[in-house]
């Protein structure tokens, strides 16, 4: 699907970054991870014209992803999927929270996501679905959307994983690749990342997972 098949299917037709607010906010890529060997790999050896990041924050690595594709002529497109609400560690952690940009009360962190986009001149690359994850995955499934890549950097606890996990597994096409951020076999920040990552590939049979650096990825079997 192009960029445009996508606007039509997911917004209506209605462009989210048509007339963007002449007030941008300052450039702010506070990310984690964003530029990782996956990423890269992912874009050069699939060459995907669907790329699903679930969890975007600021948009550093949907930049990294859709900026690798403009370098190496893939013409693909990134949907950023995100509340850009924050998860319960934005909340829980005072320095996280204060990212978030709140104003009269509610975060405005899709803001900063928004100018990111604008100034880097990945408009035509990326396309935002404010949606939380599941909601997402069905409304995918509806508009029958499937991913070549699915980058997922959602939510840090097991039950929140797994489900991601089980809700997009369906939206990977046959033979896509999945990559999952804070995956780490001694334990790290967020082991239950890693054992709803483990899990989930025992119980769907696929080989893997492969991890470097607090990723890993997985193939879907065709």
């Amino acid at each position: 699907m192009t960029r445009q098949d996508l606007i039509a299917a997911l917004w209506h037709g209605r462009d989210p970054f048509a007339d963007p607010p002449a007030d941008l906010r300052p450039a702010d890529l506070q990310g984690w991870r964003s530029v990782h060997p996956y990423l890269e790999e992912a874009v050069t050896e699939i060459r995907p014209r669907v790329v699903i990041e679930i969890g975007t924050w600021k948009g550093a690595s949907a930049l990294y992803l859709a900026r690798t594709m403009a370098e190496r002529n893939v013409a693909g497109t990134v949907i950023a999927v995100d509340t850009w609400l924050g998860a319960v560690d934005h909340w829980a952690d005072e320095a996280l929270f204060a990212e978030l940009g709140t104003e009269h009360g509610y975060p405005s962190l899709y803001r900063t996501f928004l100018a990111n986009v604008v100034r880097d001149g990945m408009t035509d690359r990326i396309v935002p679905l404010p949606l939380d994850s599941m909601n997402a995955a069905e409304l995918l499934r509806l508009r029958g959307v499937t991913a070549d890549v699915i980058h997922l950097d959602a939510g840090h606890e097991e039950a929140s994983v797994t489900a991601d996990l089980r809700a997009w597994w369906p939206v990977l096409r046959p033979g896509g690749l999945l990559i999952a951020d804070d995956y780490d076999r001694l334990g790290g920040r967020f082991p239950g990342v890693t054992r709803a990552v483990d899990a989930f590939c025992s119980e769907a049979g696929v080989r893997g997972p492969w991890s470097l650096r607090g990723k890993c990825k997985f193939i879907k079997r065709d």
